[in-house]
């Protein structure tokens, strides 16, 4: 199967998932309305929204480049099995440890705000996760963190009057 045509099938499968959460999970598992704040399926039905319409986008662009002719060269649409030649060599490479290591720190992400709260959780989240990509200036580490922390803090407790643990 050739790049193309595995990435259109991939983005037809987003499309898909995205109409079936929209249209049967999101509502069947979102909770009831608490009265305040915003309704609990605002940011399911904001992300999945933004996921189909990325996907179409995808399936119209690779079909409309596929009419004019403009699609990869056949060095380029497949992917090298030894890791030579030009082009797309790591594309579709799934490095598992680097995907397990932001699955890890999620989880921990999660777990945390139930027992130590959403401040202290969101901290070492973001620590870690900026650690993971590669940044070492220690100052910017934390001005980052602090500043994106208490900016959601504000603007869930505030701005939506959600109630956010905050210990």
């Amino acid at each position: 199967m050739k790049r193309v045509q595995r990435d259109m099938l991939a983005y037809v499968l987003i499309a898909l998932a995205s109409v079936l959460l929209l249209i049967w999970a999101i509502p069947v598992y979102t909770p009831a309305y608490p009265g305040y704040g915003a309704s609990p399926a605002l940011v399911p039905n904001v992300a999945v929204s933004v996921m189909l319409v990325m996907a179409i986008l995808a399936i119209v662009r690779s079909v409309v480049a596929s009419r004019r002719g403009t699609t990869l060269s056949e060095e380029e649409s497949t992917y090298p099995e030894d890791g030579s030649g030009s082009g797309f060599t790591q594309v579709g490479r799934v490095d598992i440890v680097h995907l397990a290591k932001f699955m890890m720190s999620a989880a921990l992400f999660v777990v945390g705000i139930n027992t130590i709260g959403y401040i202290a959780s969101a901290l070492g989240f973001l620590l870690l996760l900026q650690y993971l990509v590669g940044a070492r200036n220690p100052v910017k580490i934390v001005i980052l963190s602090v500043v994106a922390v208490a900016l959601m803090y504000v603007a869930m407790r505030y701005g939506f009057g959600v109630p956010i643990p905050g210990y």
